[in-house]
C-alpha cells in the first residue's frame, strides 16, 4: 500500500479520482482538475485500486498537485469512492473516475452555484459524451421525480455535500454498476436539496463502467436499476409496479434494437441513426433524460 499526503488544506472543494490501470486517460482526467481556474482552494484526492500498468507513474508526475494519493488492492471504482469521501475534507465533493474530465471553469461554477444556495446539497447538470476525442452528443437530464423508476441524471456532473454522504451512507457495495443511482435516490428519498444547472460540468468517454456497449454489461446495469427502485418502491407508493415494469420494459426492447448498431455502426453513426429514429417516435423519453 502507498499513501501519500503532500498538501493538507481545508478546501471549499474536494476532488475524487478512482483509477485502475488508467495509463491511457487519467493524465486527461488530472489536468481537467488542476488546471480548473477557482475561487477557493481545491483538495484532490486520487484513489487507485492497485494498478499494475504506468497510472501510478502518470499520478507521481503531478504529485505537487494532489493531496492524498493512494495505491491499493480494493473492490473495485465505488470502493475507491468511498475511501475518498471518508478522507475527504472539504464541503463539496465531485467524484470523476479516471476516463472522464471535468470541463473548463467547471469548479468555479459549482463554488459560485453553492455559494448563492448555501442550502444546496446536490448540484447537477449535463453532460458531454465523446467518443476518440469526437463530440458525440451532451446527455440533458430528466426529471428528478422519475429517479423512482430510473437513473435520470449523470454522475460525473454531481457535486454533494460531504454531510449528506455523511447521512445518507456511502456508495452500496452489492452494486458493481449502478451503485451511483442508488446514492442519488437515497439522497432524494431523504429530501435533500437538489438543484441542476444547464451549463455540462464535465465529459465522458464511452468505456466507463455504465456507458459499456457490451450486452451484458448493459443487461447488468438495468438489472441492479431495476433491484434499487423496486427496493426503494415504498417510498413512492404514487409509481405503481405497472408503471416500473413498462419503463423497463421500454429499456429492454430500446437495448435490443440499439445492438446491431452498437457492434456494427461507430458510436457517432449510431447517435446519429438514433436521432433520426426519435424524430419519427410517439412518446419521448426525455422524462429519464435524452440524448
Amino acid at each position: 500500500m502507498t499513501i501519500k499526503i503532500l498538501n493538507r488544506m481545508q478546501p471549499k472543494i474536494s476532488i475524487i479520482t478512482p483509477s485502475f490501470n488508467s495509463e491511457k486517460t487519467i493524465e486527461k482526467t488530472i489536468l481537467s482538475v488542476i488546471n480548473q481556474q477557482t475561487i477557493y482552494p481545491l483538495e484532490y484526492i486520487v484513489v487507485d485500486g492497485g494498478s499494475t500498468d504506468k497510472t501510478c507513474e502518470i499520478v507521481k508526475q503531478y504529485a505537487t498537485n494532489i493531496d492524498i494519493f493512494i495505491s491499493e488492492a480494493d473492490s473495485g471504482a465505488y470502493d475507491a469512492m468511498n475511501k475518498g469521501i471518508q478522507l475527504a475534507t472539504g464541503e463539496i465533493i465531485g467524484i470523476i473516475n479516471s476516463d472522464d474530465w471535468y470541463l473548463e471553469n467547471a469548479i468555479k461554477i459549482v463554488e459560485q452555484e453553492f455559494d448563492k444556495n448555501p442550502d444546496l446539497d446536490i448540484l447537477y447538470s449535463p453532460i458531454k459524451n465523446y467518443y476518440q476525442g469526437e463530440y458525440i452528443a451532451t446527455f440533458i437530464p430528466g426529471e428528478l421525480d422519475k429517479l423512482s423508476i430510473r437513473f435520470t441524471i449523470n454522475h460525473p456532473s454531481c457535486f454533494i455535500k460531504k454531510s449528506a454522504y455523511m447521512i445518507a451512507g456511502l456508495y452500496n457495495l452489492q452494486y458493481q454498476i449502478a451503485a451511483d443511482y442508488d446514492i442519488i435516490l437515497r439522497l432524494f428519498i431523504k429530501e435533500f436539496k437538489f438543484s441542476g444547472i444547464e451549463t455540462p460540468l464535465a465529459a465522458y468517454s464511452l468505456n466507463g463502467m455504465s456507458s459499456s456497449p457490451l450486452p451484458w454489461n448493459r443487461a447488468k446495469l438495468i438489472k441492479e436499476c431495476w433491484q434499487i427502485s423496486s427496493q426503494a418502491s415504498h417510498h413512492f407508493k404514487q409509481v405503481s409496479n405497472q408503471q416500473r415494469i413498462k419503463a423497463y420494459l421500454v429499456w429492454i426492447i430500446n437495448e435490443i434494437f440499439a445492438l446491431p448498431a452498437r457492434y456494427f455502426l461507430k458510436p457517432p453513426t449510431a447517435r446519429k441513426l438514433k436521432s433520426l429514429i426519435n424524430q419519427y417516435r410517439k412518446k419521448s423519453l426525455s422524462e429519464y433524460g435524452k440524448w
